[in-house]
């Protein structure tokens, strides 16, 4: 039987940036993938593009199955955390996921933080939990679990580039993606990464 897999984001492209690589190794392994984006990004976007299509391009370049698209205030997520909560609880019950990835609690933005918060309370009953950072997490994340993305490292990239309305950030840059990853994979001594904090991880 295939496992599945939630990954949760707040807005496009944080999943893809997050833990992307880690989703079309799991993907392609035969994991179901089920990403769920909480908002549209309007206030991350000012020339009028979709970004919720972007991300919905760039989750099927990575193998996700299932892409739940919902349309909470940009910015606004503290306000909003018990529905975020109930839209979690009920993804996990229809899901059954045995892996959730999620956003780290240590992070400068609202959102991001309402959504760790949220996804703590939600998954409770996920075994596996993995914290994913974003470009404004907090600079002590220190992960503790590592997945080598070599063989995906490209195939995030091409997805990244979806999110045309985003190229010119620094960390869409593709010499940025490449040496993060490298950076990550350095500090435990393999290929180019991902890391990850757990929250939970019953193996």
């Amino acid at each position: 039987m295939a496992h599945d897999i939630l990954a949760i984001g707040a807005h496009p492209d944080d999943i893809e940036l997050g833990c992307g690589g880690s989703l079309a190794k799991l993907a392609f392994a035969g994991a179901r993938i089920h990403a769920l984006v909480l908002s549209r990004g309007g206030r991350g976007c000012h020339d009028g593009a979709d970004r919720s299509d972007e991300s919905h391009r760039a989750l099927r370049r990575l193998g996700a199955w299932q892409v739940l698209q919902h349309d909470f205030p940009d910015t606004c997520f503290p306000s909003c955390r018990n529905a975020i909560i109930s839209v979690l609880e009920q993804a996990c019950e229809a899901i059954q996921p045995q892996r959730v990835y999620t956003m780290c609690g240590e992070d400068h933005h609202q959102d991001h933080r309402t959504v760790h918060e949220a996804s703590i309370v939600a998954c409770r009953s996920v075994p596996q939990i993995l914290c994913y950072e974003s470009p404004s997490t907090l600079p002590q994340f220190a992960p503790q679990v590592f997945e080598d993305i070599s063989v995906q490292l490209e195939l995030k990239i091409r997805a990244l580039r979806e999110h045309a309305s985003q190229g010119d950030r620094h960390y869409m840059q593709e010499s940025h993606l490449r040496c993060h990853a490298q950076f990550r994979g350095q500090q435990v001594g393999i290929g180019p990464s991902e890391g990850f904090l757990p929250h939970r991880l019953v193996l």
